[in-house]
């Protein structure tokens, strides 16, 4: 995709700051024994309200990551581990959720994970992906939760590159229940995605080529959308995830989460937004986005969509922090997607009900607040006539990073 001499001077810059941030991420030593963080909310599953068990394994850290320096956005390796985590590390952290050791000690005494019909495995990473987690420690875990009839979905995540047919018989030779698989498509527009979200996924065949796979082989397609990356302005955010979204549902999706930029430590957005040249997606933005998805849906068909990402909340059940006394585990970001003090609440409620009911009648129930909607109508109308490598190459050559977090 990259094509021309100035989008290669811009891709340089990028990958010039993200190697010098990421030197900056300390020695990260975890037991590998422990999964990172569990938590227990709310999901809709067909039509239902239903609780959900997300588990993220404490894990060897994304490829992607590790060649290239990652996506511009996040900085989940700072979870990961400084040595591989071996399979017998993995099933010891899968026994611990399914015995419900993982879990706080007050969850413990009435704690089944047959409670729990959907069940997210993550790994910071991509499942599929053989560097990251051995394919023998996938299949054992799917084998363990074919034995657990409560479960009835189970979500995973990986790279489009990475979703082969081995990756998906290895699973389906032990399990043939409903499996969802998100992968990180973020933009449509292949300037935005391998510029701004430094993806590293140049063609759109790639994406496309996963989901007809996954439904080769019975399994379901997520795709995840991240919503407003650096170097974009506020409207150019709503209008390119609208599309993006749009364009997932159009060559065979099965679902989309709209995923609103979050602030971690020891990513190129945290970089920018301490030199004030980013703010997070505002949440009348995530409306917007919703919004202008139903509104463009060619015979306003019905869809699966999800508002994801982070906001500040309560974690249910199984945080470890990177330290003791720390108050946040290390995957956590920051700042997340968010308006003013004083409407912030109640939008995030409103976001949470959504995904409860797919109603967009609760979304756009929430009235203009007097303190903030107006400077972001502000927002919406800033434009900048500049390509996006010359904002990029105008932003990135005149700073360093060099600050510490």
């Amino acid at each position: 995709m990259i094509k021309t001499p100035i989008q290669q001077k811009a891709l340089n810059l990028i990958n010039c700051h993200l190697s010098v941030i990421r030197k900056q991420v300390a020695s990260r030593r975890f037991d590998h024994n422990r999964v990172a963080e569990i938590e227990i909310n709310e999901f809709i599953y067909e039509g239902k309200v239903v609780d959900r068990i997300m588990v993220v394994l404490r894990a060897t850290g994304c490829a992607h990551y590790l060649s290239g320096n990652g996506c511009s956005m996040c900085a989940h390796y700072d979870g990961t581990t400084d040595r591989p985590v071996t399979k017998k590390e993995y099933l010891a952290q899968w026994d611990s959720v399914v015995s419900g050791k993982a879990v706080e000690e007050k969850y413990q005494k009435n704690f089944d994970i047959n409670n729990y019909p959907i069940v997210c495995l993550y790994n910071l990473g991509s499942l599929f992906c053989p560097c990251e987690v051995p394919p023998k420690a996938v299949k054992e875990i799917f084998r363990s939760i074919n034995t657990l009839t409560g479960i009835k979905k189970t979500i995973v995540e990986s790279r489009a590159e990475y979703v082969t047919q081995e990756a998906l018989k290895n699973i389906r030779e032990v399990y043939s229940g409903v499996v969802e698989v998100g992968i990180g498509l973020e933009s449509s527009n292949d300037e935005v995605r391998e510029l701004c979200h430094h993806k590293n996924m140049p063609n759109l065949k790639v994406f496309e080529n996963a989901v007809n796979l996954l439904h080769k082989y019975d399994f379901k397609a997520l795709a995840y959308v991240n919503q407003k990356p650096i170097f974009l302005t506020e409207k150019e955010a709503v209008d390119d995830a609208v599309k993006t979204a749009l364009y997932a549902y159009k060559i065979g999706a099965d679902a989309v989460s709209i995923e609103p930029t979050s602030l971690q430590n020891h990513s190129l957005t945290d970089f920018l937004h301490n030199i004030n040249a980013y703010r997070v997606p505002w949440l009348w933005s995530v409306r917007e986005v919703v919004r202008g998805i139903y509104k463009n849906l060619p015979n306003k068909k019905k869809v699966d969509i999800r508002i994801g990402g982070y906001f500040e909340e309560e974690v249910l059940s199984g945080s470890q922090g990177v330290a003791p006394g720390a108050d946040k585990n290390e995957i956590f970001p920051y700042e997340t997607s968010g308006n003013c003090r004083h409407c912030n609440n109640r939008n995030i409620k409103a976001i949470k009900q959504f995904n409860k009911t797919l109603s967009l009648k609760v979304l756009d129930d929430q009235s203009e607040c007097p303190y903030c909607y107006k400077i972001w109508e502000t927002a919406m109308k800033v434009k900048d006539s500049r390509s996006i490598p010359i904002r990029i190459i105008d932003t990135l050559e005149v700073s360093a990073p060099n600050h510490g977090n």
